[in-house]
């Protein structure tokens, strides 16, 4: 019998609605444990401690609490937070995520994504919601001052598949699902990513999409 190792997911959120709403829809899924819950940040911090959990569904609206110092903290404790909150400010969830937040969902978002971010994070990649993308995109690209790089062109030559993996990166689309639509495995769209962030000289998704929109790459 094949055994299923569940991700450990603890839920920070101020709501007690909201956090028993999530241990109900949650506690139906196979791949996921909850661990427990906190409702203000020293509860938060005690109960990873305690339960070295493996995601923290993180609402950064929670009182008294720092947005970067938390995720700081979080990041060095090895801990994955998913940002799970009715904050849809752009400029903040590019902090949050450039801070270490490893995703972000609004409180309005379904079952279904909130399992795929939690599945997706849990692998290793980010997530954001898909409508959210481009608007925070947007906001990075209209927010800050044009990033003067040393233009090698010759770098910046992207393959086909490297080019359809890139447009469907910018539409938000997981690894698995560009892996789905473009019928190769994930391995293959994890090692084209890799040489994509190698040629643009960055280290994240966001970061790539970015630089790519900046320098006319799609």
């Amino acid at each position: 019998m094949v055994s299923l190792t569940k991700t450990k997911i603890l839920i920070a959120n101020t709501h007690r609605l909201v956090r028993e709403g999530l241990q109900m829809m949650l506690g139906q899924e196979a791949s996921v444990q909850i661990v427990g819950d906190a409702a203000n940040g020293m509860q938060m911090f005690s109960a990873i401690s305690e339960l070295k959990p493996d995601i923290v569904l993180l609402d950064i609206n929670m009182p008294g609490m720092d947005t970067g110092e938390t995720l700081s903290i979080l990041k060095s404790k090895g801990t994955k937070p998913l940002i799970f909150t009715t904050a849809t400010d752009e400029d903040v969830i590019l902090v949050a995520l450039k801070a270490g937040a490893r995703g972000y969902l609004s409180e309005s978002t379904t079952a279904h994504n909130l399992i795929k971010a939690i599945d997706s994070i849990s692998k290793g990649e980010i997530w954001v919601e898909r409508k959210m993308v481009n608007r925070i995109v947007e906001g990075e690209l209209n927010g800050d001052p044009p990033i003067k790089e040393q233009r090698n062109h010759s770098k910046e030559q992207l393959t086909p598949r490297e080019k359809e993996i890139l447009a469907l990166l910018k539409e938000g689309y997981t690894n698995k699902e560009i892996a789905e639509k473009l019928y190769i495995s994930e391995k293959t769209v994890k090692s084209h990513l890799n040489n994509i962030f190698r040629r643009f000289n960055v280290s994240g998704r966001l970061q790539a999409i970015v630089y790519a929109i900046r320098n006319g790459l799609c």
